[in-house]
């Protein structure tokens, strides 16, 4: 297993955080504005669409530390966004459990590197869980970014244990179809195109 990571590596974490953020937050974002019901299982269905993007990183790094980094400066990005400290502590304990996963199958385990993913899809928990933290300010929020009265309504609706309860796990089940999907897909296009 290849260990120090050189500036080649530091070069591709810095590409591929930019590809999966942007492309997490529009896909979590049209799946959002669907209706305030999916805020909560949106992060689940961006984790499955964006599962290959993981895949590839891992098959194509495979150094100590560069899923951790990679996992860390994604969720410090979205501390820093949301204004939110601590519900990101979840994040970082996941991309930090998703590198040892990772690392203790040489990142060549098909098996470890699925069960790393969802380990992984737990970096932007606190881009929902913050929600519930801030109670009536979400409501200010919202009135002064020119929500109406009934947009308002449904969305704290549905800031309850039932969303929560269903919006954890679903990142999960998700993410580990995300990355059943994702290991095929790279054994079909990108290791026989000579990618990884």
């Amino acid at each position: 297993m290849k260990t120090k990571l050189k500036i080649k590596d530091y070069i591709t974490i810095g590409i591929f955080v930019a590809i999966y953020f942007f492309c997490f937050n529009l896909i979590a974002g049209i799946i959002a504005s669907l209706s305030p019901k999916m805020i909560f299982i949106c992060q689940g269905f961006a984790s499955l669409i964006l599962a290959p993007v993981y895949m590839l990183f891992v098959a194509k790094v495979q150094r100590k530390w560069a899923i951790l980094i990679f996992g860390v400066i994604m969720t410090s990005i979205m501390m820093i966004m949301t204004g939110g400290a601590w519900p990101m502590v979840f994040g970082y304990l996941g991309v930090g459990i998703a590198e040892f996963i990772a690392r203790s199958g040489e990142f060549k385990s098909a098996i470890k590197n699925n069960i790393s993913y969802i380990f992984f899809a737990y970096w932007s928990v606190g881009l929902g869980f913050i929600y519930y933290l801030m109670g009536d300010q979400v409501e200010e929020i919202l009135t002064s970014s020119n929500y109406d009265s009934n947009q308002i309504i449904d969305f704290m609706s549905n800031i309850n244990m039932r969303t929560f309860a269903i919006g954890i796990p679903s990142i999960a089940v998700l993410a580990f179809i995300g990355g059943l999907l994702g290991r095929k897909m790279l054994k079909k296009h990108f290791e026989k195109s000579g990618i990884v």
